[in-house]
């Protein structure tokens, strides 16, 4: 899970679309969680088997966005969930 700013006249369906072609990914989901005029904020989740992620940074780039952090990585033979309750005990 990325969070990522972007300048707001960059489409998102082509910033999904481009992540998709990435080597690795099976599925993007592009979330726009703030607007700005000149700046989008995104949560962007990309999911699949040995993601290239220096290329996805680099789509991210090329069209002019920043990772701001990664929030969260998932590695194995399946998903484990994140109880909510643990986050906010911290």
């Amino acid at each position: 899970m990325l969070d990522v700013d972007i300048p707001s006249s960059v489409s998102t369906v082509e910033l999904a679309n481009r992540l998709g072609r990435v080597s690795g990914v099976k599925a993007v989901n592009v979330t726009v969680t703030d607007t700005d005029v000149e700046v989008l904020g995104l949560v962007i989740v990309i999911e699949g088997d040995d993601i290239n992620y220096d290329d996805a940074r680099r789509v991210i780039e090329d069209l002019g966005g920043a990772i701001r952090s990664i929030d969260q990585v998932i590695v194995g033979e399946y998903i484990l969930e994140l109880n909510p309750q643990l986050l906010k005990e911290r």
